[in-house]
């Protein structure tokens, strides 16, 4: 468990000192204002916070560890006359957080030195304490935090608000590295078109004409005269030798 306290030493009153330690680190308060702790948890969970092993003190002006300041976000404080729901939570070492605090005095109630903070998102639970001519000097005070639900649980507690990690923003690229626009995927059907004039018809592609194969005409030869004569006396023999023949 992380705890917090101020360095030891005599401080004069009229420079009195409130020295907190955050783990090794410490810080030193002037008596009279307000400090910061940051519970760092799990998101979203309650935990309980106090000045640890601070019983011993009357709880007297003079004689107070810092008290929390009332009406802070997320941060629930018990009723000043009951009921204890969170000054009855047990704590580690044994006893519960109200019997680990000064008792009520006739100036300030036990309930003013606990609280149970609730973590954001990140874990983080922010309760803010004050100090003032009521509180003691000269002392260690160790601010120390549990989760009811888990004692065992190792809660860190450190001084100030702890630093959130910023969010991570896309810059964009310079406009010689912008980063090329890949066109998404599409079904279609390929259609294959051909290049033409705006607004003019196509032409249609010519067919070549049919090679014709030249024709070479047989000549015929011409019968000459005598031998038609030869023929039509020898048909006219064969005709009367055939009547001849048949009386």
């Amino acid at each position: 468990m992380i705890r917090n306290s101020t360095l030891t030493g005599k401080i004069l009153f009229a420079g009195l000192l409130l020295v907190l330690l955050a783990g090794v680190a410490g810080a030193q308060v002037t008596r009279g204002q307000t400090f910061t702790v940051t519970v760092l948890g799990h998101p979203v969970t309650a935990y309980d916070i106090w000045p640890e092993g601070t019983h011993d003190m009357s709880g007297e002006p003079g004689d107070q560890p810092p008290v929390i300041v009332p009406g802070q976000v997320d941060v629930a404080r018990d009723p000043p006359g009951g009921p204890y729901t969170i000054g009855n939570h047990p704590v580690s070492g044994g006893g519960t957080i109200l019997g680990d605090v000064p008792p009520d005095s006739s100036t300030t109630p036990a309930t003013a030195y606990y609280a149970e903070v609730t973590t954001d998102a990140s874990g983080h639970g922010v309760v803010q304490f004050q100090t003032s001519q009521a509180t003691a000097t000269g002392r260690q005070f160790h601010i120390t935090a549990q989760n009811p639900a888990n004692l065992g649980e190792n809660v860190g507690v450190v001084l100030g608000v702890a630093p959130v990690p910023a969010p991570v923003m896309t810059l964009p690229l310079p406009t010689t590295m912008r980063t090329p626009v890949i066109p998404l995927p599409t079904t279609t059907v390929p259609v294959t078109t051909v290049s033409t004039t705006p607004g003019a018809t196509p032409s249609p592609t010519p067919t070549p004409p049919a090679t014709q194969m030249p024709v070479t005409p047989t000549p015929v030869q011409p019968i000459p005269l005598p031998a038609i004569i030869s023929l039509v006396a020898a048909g006219t023999a064969l005709l009367v030798t055939g009547r001849w023949w048949g009386r």
